[in-house]
């Protein structure tokens, strides 16, 4: 009885080992096309405490040329990797005898070998009932309208747009002008002049303590009308150089002038003139513009 047992266990301790260690090989097609891919998965179940290792794969198993070679999925209880490869020859092939190796806890080396794969390869079958046809023209395909023309709308809106800020910026450097202005007449000058004078008066800058202001405005909208109507350069002169270009012109400067000398008191030397003294420059200022009226002929572009 106890040597039965012994065949017993011994038998079943084998058993349990081949199932621990079983080598199989798959595939996911047992025909296939010329050409056509085929997946080949390599499974190797493994005993607790041993390791296993399948063979390093070049380029092609017998006729199938491998295409792919999937990295190893290690797990604790069996190894798996998978291999993509195609076939260009008809006819049936079998895949045996691919080897894995296990080394087993206490060292011990063992060769398992993987199941036998057949696939069979064919072609695509050719009706030789029916008659050949003529291989057909080429065809030139139609010209992509539609997207030719959204690209180049898109280029032209950004060419526009570099132009717009290109000419904005001369504009704004005063290196372009795109409308050129009427030059003013003397006329416009003296039109202007008045109207501005009559804005200063309704202000009542001086009624508020506001001297310097009052002075400043009015001394350059008298500036502003000699240089116009007559020139020179009065904005960027002082009263005496004003006043001896006024006498190189026979233009009457007394009136002017004491506006003027008023007006640099005024800002420079903080100077605060009386009330009366105040009317009586803008009354000045207004009397010199009238008295300077431009005659007919003075009515064209200056």
């Amino acid at each position: 009885m106890r040597i039965i047992s012994n065949i017993v266990f011994l038998i079943l301790l084998i058993s349990s080992t081949l199932q621990a260690q079983q080598f199989s090989i798959s595939a996911d097609k047992d025909s296939m096309l010329i050409g056509d891919h085929i997946s080949l998965t390599l499974k190797l179940q493994l005993e607790k405490g041993s390791e296993g290792f399948f063979p390093v794969f070049k380029d092609s198993i017998g006729k199938l040329e491998l295409i792919e070679i999937m990295p190893i999925d290690t797990q604790a209880e069996y190894l798996e990797q998978k291999i993509i490869g195609s076939i260009f020859e008809e006819g049936s092939y079998t895949f045996t005898q691919i080897p894995a190796i296990v080394v087993a806890a206490n060292g011990q080396q063992d060769t398992l070998y993987g199941n036998d794969i057949m696939v069979k390869v064919h072609t695509v079958e050719v009706d030789t009932t029916q008659a050949f046809k003529d291989i057909k023209t080429f065809k030139t395909p139609p010209f992509p309208w539609k997207y030719f023309l959204t690209i180049a709308g898109i280029v032209l809106l950004i060419l526009a747009l570099i132009a717009g800020l290109i000419i904005a910026y001369l504009v704004k450097e005063k290196k372009l002008v795109l409308f050129k202005e009427k030059p003013k007449t003397a006329l416009d000058y003296y039109n202007e002049a008045l109207k501005k004078l009559d804005i200063l008066e309704k202000q009542k800058l001086w009624q508020n303590n506001q001297f310097k202001e009052y002075y400043l405005n009015l001394s350059e909208i008298l500036r502003t009308y000699m240089e116009g109507r007559w020139g020179f350069k009065a904005l960027e002169s002082t009263t005496d150089e004003i006043k001896a270009s006024l006498i190189e012109q026979k233009i009457e400067h007394k009136i002017v002038v004491e506006v003027l000398s008023q007006s640099d008191l005024a800002k420079f030397a903080k100077f605060k003139p009386l009330g009366e003294d105040n009317t009586r420059m803008m009354l000045l200022a207004k009397n010199f513009i009238l008295s300077t009226e431009p005659k007919t002929e003075e009515k064209q572009d200056v």
